[in-house]
């Protein structure tokens, strides 16, 4: 492993961390810095900057991470007796601004409602995409394409109801990644969509389609089991 001492020696670190700040695509040279970085320690030498090679960065120089938060499960969120409360409680829902526009059928949106205990990591995630990708990337990607979160309804194909009940889920992009919709058919279940997930898991929120491979555009902060 690279010794933290070394790492920091090469100053490479900085320009990582100023690339990725301005969400600027990194040079030729300054990926091939990147892959020697990832290689060294132990991350996927892709020449990404995403989440998995900056935690094992912290770890190298052992820089202690935030905490991933631990919601509840599924299960408690429908008992109604979570922190979520019970469901259809719009009185709980709050409105954000999101950093870069989101478009639902077509339709910019200036707000998006989610429950007040998950809206804080939703609007955290959303600047930290902004951030990593670039508006035009994600415009690219379909992340700008906004399929709704609070609803209260049953599951898809099921009778209990849906996290979006509790306006603790969010769709993205649902078209190109419809319910049966599997993995590389999905959009998001592409290489490029990895820090994108990478970035909802680390404020402890549940892709549907990295877990069980359906429901590609779902996220929800409620963990499965």
């Amino acid at each position: 492993m690279l010794s933290p001492v070394k790492l920091l020696q090469t100053q490479k670190i900085v320009c990582i961390e100023e690339a990725t700040q301005k969400a600027t695509v990194p040079s030729t040279h300054m990926k091939a810095d990147i892959i020697r970085i990832q290689q060294k320690i132990g991350v996927t030498a892709d020449g990404i900057i995403g989440p998995r090679t900056v935690q094992a960065l912290t770890r190298e120089l052992g820089i202690t991470p935030a905490t991933v938060p631990s919601w509840p499960t599924q299960a408690e969120v429908r008992k109604g007796t979570s922190c979520f409360g019970r469901p259809g409680n719009e009185s709980v829902l709050t409105s954000i601004v999101p950093p870069y526009p989101l478009f639902y059928d077509g339709k910019a949106l200036r707000s998006i409602r989610v429950h007040e205990l998950v809206a804080p990591h939703v609007l955290a995630v959303l600047r930290e995409v902004l951030e990593h990708y670039g508006q035009d990337e994600i415009h690219r990607l379909g992340l700008d394409l906004y399929g709704g979160s609070y609803n209260y309804r049953a599951s898809t194909g099921g009778s209990s109801l849906s996290m979006h009940a509790w306006g603790i889920a969010l769709d993205f992009s649902p078209t190109a990644n419809a319910y049966k919709t599997k993995a590389p058919r999905a959009s998001l279940s592409h290489r490029d969509c990895r820090a994108w997930w990478e970035i909802w898991e680390s404020h402890g929120a549940v892709s549907l389609g990295r877990s069980r491979d359906y429901d590609w555009m779902h996220v929800q902060f409620a963990r499965l089991s």
